[in-house]
């Protein structure tokens, strides 16, 4: 399986793009399931990763949402999807080889919940750690993501804008913080368009597309699995801020590699 030219060329010049279906129902099912036992704590797992909301987020400083971090690292259920072989093939298509696994997390909107907004950043932002900013992500629809319950929306093109900001300067009440006038390049288009998925299916962006997603206003829950992703290049290039995304057993100047970053399945003609 593998993206076509247009595809790829879509992604570099706008910095996202729709992918093809990637899990069949029986995943979806199992991935469903395993959630919420995450939720409802029926298995064990970390605390500190665990059933994050918009209210510890804003606490911690961190962008809004309702989220579980790290879960590959946890939990052999998600860890299976390493070795999902059109997940492989297709991000080698998109990034350098080896393909590896930065961080991946689950986003779950509960049904009729406004609150459950992601508010427009850039995931390099949160990244800076390692580089080059390469990295990208794909994000995997467990539900039908829809403009009604709360699918991504994107900027396209904003990951060329010459335009950067801290981690520490974001407001984390206000999510629409990075879009203000002042902080966007002079006459940028800032035309949000929305990305509905179909469950089983994905979508790739770029770590410094300007992206996030409003509530659900809908009756059943969405939820979506995201894997980050580094090509065989990134490096750490400085200290850990962010003890749950800190580059385990990795030395400053080091490729990020190892077994808390495994490497995805390569296509067979690689």
């Amino acid at each position: 399986m593998h993206l076509t030219e247009d595809q790829i060329t879509q992604y570099r010049e706008q910095g996202y793009v729709a992918g093809p279906r990637v899990l069949d129902d029986a995943t979806i099912g199992r991935l469903r399931g395993r959630i919420q036992d995450l939720l409802e704590r029926r298995i064990a797992f970390p605390d500190h990763l665990l059933g994050e909301t918009v209210e510890s987020s804003k606490a911690q400083g961190q962008l809004p949402s309702v989220k579980v971090v790290n879960i590959f690292r946890h939990d052999e259920v998600f860890a299976g999807m390493i070795d999902n072989e059109a997940i492989g093939s297709l991000a080698h298509d998109l990034f350098e080889g080896p393909v590896r696994i930065w961080e991946d997390q689950m986003i779950y909107k509960p049904p009729f919940d406004a609150k459950a907004i992601l508010g427009w950043h850039r995931d390099y932002t949160y990244w800076d750690h390692v580089g080059p900013p390469d990295l990208g992500t794909c994000w995997i629809a467990l539900d039908d993501a829809t403009i009604d319950n709360g699918c991504m929306v994107v900027v396209p093109g904003s990951h060329k804008w010459d335009y950067a900001y801290r981690r520490e300067d974001v407001d984390a009440n206000d999510p629409n913080w990075p879009l203000q006038p002042q902080r966007v390049p002079q006459g940028a288009d800032l035309t949000e368009i929305p990305c509905e998925v179909k469950a089983g299916h994905c979508h790739f962006h770029d770590c410094r597309l300007l992206h996030g997603s409003y509530g659900n206003r809908t009756d059943n829950p969405r939820r979506s699995y995201i894997m980050h992703l580094m090509p065989g290049t990134t490096r750490r290039v400085s200290d850990n801020w962010n003890e749950r995304m800190a580059t385990v057993d990795v030395p400053v100047g080091a490729i990020v590699k190892g077994p808390q970053y495994p490497e995805l399945a390569a296509p067979s003609n690689v």
